[in-house]
């Protein structure tokens, strides 16, 4: 199943965001509940291309945005796609901050029946970190907050935290998995994963402030490694497996579609692990080249 945007505005201004400004300017009915109606059974009844992303996936949904939470018919739309995908993984991409809302996170909790993850954008681990990544002062402490009742009031609900790194949180990402040490630490409650930036949208614009090399990515996870090992649950996200250390490749998960993943041949053709590896992202391959790819040899 493919990556659905649920909701186009939204009210943070990720410096990293995978959209364009002009995504937030296009009619917001496009993405009302009739609307969505519409195009989920065009694509139920294959009748031909709907969405963008990951059409041919069978295997779950992503609920994306903009923010998805702030859809005005968000619980109705919530109920139609898990009636018309009963069984069916849906995972809800999300800033986190309407959780900060007891009541929204109750209501939700009922109407999310599993199998059903939120993933939660965590950007540093002080408010003035996450909050200039976010472009909103003030995100940090509800999104903490949305994740602190997501945790205690949605236990039927599988949480995500992911931490994009680029630029502006890599030096802070030790910082950030030890405050999730301290503020959650059942970690067998959430996934966690790191996640190296797409390079598309705002993230593109902003290039000159989040642009970096995986080979930088990569090290500060091999530096973290003690850290890592204390969390029961942790992933690692559009990392080619050469780059990072034996212990961290069974963390790397193949998490965007063939068409956007590169192998250069010249690095990537005689590399043992290559049938288990991501390979490049195919805009991280025209932005900075395959010359950090080191192929493991059989």
């Amino acid at each position: 199943m493919p990556d659905i945007p649920f909701w186009n505005k939204c009210n943070n201004k990720c410096v990293m965001c995978t959209n364009t400004p002009g995504f937030a300017r296009q009619p917001g009915e496009a993405y009302r509940l009739k609307s969505q109606i519409g195009k989920l059974e065009r694509y139920l009844k294959g009748l031909g291309p709907v969405y963008l992303k990951n059409s041919g996936s069978a295997e779950f949904v992503s609920l994306t945005g903009g923010e998805p939470t702030l859809h005005p018919e968000f619980f109705q739309l919530l109920a139609y796609f898990r009636r018309r995908l009963p069984g069916t993984p849906i995972t809800l991409l999300s800033n986190g901050r309407r959780f900060s809302d007891e009541k929204f996170t109750r209501k939700f909790a009922a109407a999310a029946r599993p199998p059903f993850t939120v993933a939660v954008a965590l950007h540093g681990p002080a408010a003035r970190v996450h909050d200039a990544v976010a472009g909103v002062p003030g995100s940090f402490t509800e999104t903490v907050k949305g994740l602190g009742n997501l945790a205690a009031l949605a236990p039927g609900v599988r949480l995500e935290i992911r931490l994009v790194l680029h630029k502006k949180s890599i030096k802070h990402f030790p910082g950030t998995l030890k405050f999730l040490l301290r503020n959650f630490p059942d970690t067998s409650r959430c996934l966690v994963a790191a996640i190296h930036y797409e390079i598309e949208g705002m993230s593109l614009e902003n290039h000159a402030a989040v642009g970096l090399r995986l080979g930088a990515s990569a090290k500060a996870l091999n530096d973290a490694l003690p850290l890592i090992r204390r969390f029961e649950n942790f992933r690692l996200y559009h990392f080619p497996l050469c780059l990072v250390g034996k212990e961290l490749r069974p963390l790397c998960w193949i998490t965007i579609p063939e068409e956007d993943r590169v192998y250069p041949p010249g690095k990537c053709g005689g590399c043992a692990l290559r049938d288990k590896c991501l390979g490049l992202m195919a805009e991280y391959s025209k932005m900075f080249g395959d010359e950090e790819l080191r192929p493991v040899k059989r």
